[in-house]
């Protein structure tokens, strides 16, 4: 087997496979069923892949791409079938199913019409749903994934460090993220994990929020949600921070917020249940008072997506394991007046939850 990394990849798929699936097909068809395996599978970076394929076996990986993406396919190190039209692409993906049986497709990643057009070129071949399969070689990461998910952490938390630097009283939302977005590249990453929020006042209660208009005030609190992509892999990090004069209700607020994360954080080790880590967080701010105001789970799974398999929640199944990666982002929040979150991301080592994003989580002032 050569070793590159797309081929370690197959290799950790089909360690959770039975050994009726002689290969898997990824099929990153066209928007938006764009599927995240590709990148996954490949170690693909760069280009879109519109139309293209990852054939995996448990030795090696093949990648079907046009010749708009051939030079950037060949920087992976998988095998490479280059097919310009519609019909080569069919020759291509016929030939490289030969002499297979079972083949395993991510179901809940491709489209009805997908699905259709492989059931009637792939004649014979029984198309086997491995999504499950897929979630569980995703949820734990390797040592190239560590790294990369490190170095995003270590880029995001600069940035979060800069941030009482750059933003100040007068400023849009739109100003403050567009900052914040700079600082990401200017610092070493790709791009973007997701599009950053930056949240003024009231808003600060609305954790999807879409930054706007909205100008720093004086007296508020301002929230920020961002996260960097390096080589393929996310970091997710949340500050909120406040102006002067402080609003003593959110001021309080903050503490609980901080001792609900650190509670949940402190709980994290091998073996135990991912709902007990949102239960841990959530108690914190019960207590307090405060139950009906967090009203999103305390966590989820981070890698090649924002949003990777994992999650801590009251009705997760999940359970911590070593090397998994997970943010652990508690809030409160109050509709018109503000709220206040702060996440991080944890790496489960053999013993505890160890924090791989590290900028200051202390109240500060802007």
């Amino acid at each position: 087997m050569r070793n590159y990394i797309g081929s370690r990849r197959a290799a950790n798929l089909f360690s959770y496979l039975d050994d009726s699936i002689d290969a898997v097909l990824i099929v990153n068809a066209r928007m938006p069923f764009l599927d995240l395996n590709f990148r996954y599978i490949t170690d693909i970076r760069g280009g879109l892949f519109e139309s293209s394929y990852a054939i995996a076996t448990p030795r090696d990986v093949t990648i079907i791409t046009s010749a708009l993406e051939e030079g950037i396919a060949r920087r992976s190190g998988c095998r490479l079938v280059v097919a310009n039209t519609a019909k080569q692409m069919e020759t291509g993906l016929k030939r490289m199913m030969r002499g297979k049986r079972v083949v395993g497709l991510n179901m809940s990643g491709v489209s009805y019409t997908t699905v259709k057009y492989l059931r009637k070129n792939l004649k014979g071949i029984v198309l086997k749903d491995v999504s499950k399969h897929l979630t569980k070689a995703r949820i734990i990461k390797d040592a190239d994934e560590i790294e990369r998910i490190g170095k995003a952490c270590k880029i995001a938390s600069k940035v979060a460090e800069e941030i009482p630097d750059i933003v100040e009283i007068g400023m849009t939302e739109k100003r403050a993220a567009a900052e914040i977005d700079y600082l990401l590249k200017q610092r070493g990453a790709d791009g973007l994990a997701f599009d950053t929020i930056a949240a003024f006042g009231p808003a600060t209660a609305l954790p999807h929020y879409l930054p706007g208009d909205r100008r720093l005030k004086r007296g508020s609190t301002a929230l920020f949600d961002f996260g960097a992509n390096y080589k393929n892999y996310k970091s997710d990090i949340t500050r909120t921070f406040f102006t002067k004069p402080i609003d003593k209700r959110l001021e309080r607020i903050y503490g609980i917020v901080a001792e609900a994360q650190m509670t949940a954080v402190k709980s994290m080790r091998p073996g135990i249940r991912a709902k007990k880590i949102d239960l841990a967080a959530r108690n914190v701010i019960e207590k307090a008072g405060y139950g009906k105001q967090f009203f999103h789970s305390t966590g989820h799974g981070l890698g090649i997506s924002e949003h990777d398999p994992g999650i801590l929640a009251e009705r997760s199944k999940d359970v911590l394991r070593e090397n998994m990666i997970l943010t652990v982002e508690p809030g409160i929040y109050f509709s018109g007046r503000g709220g206040v979150r702060i996440e991080d991301d944890i790496l489960i080592t053999g013993t505890n939850g160890k924090f791989l994003t590290t900028a200051n989580r202390g109240l500060t002032l802007i």
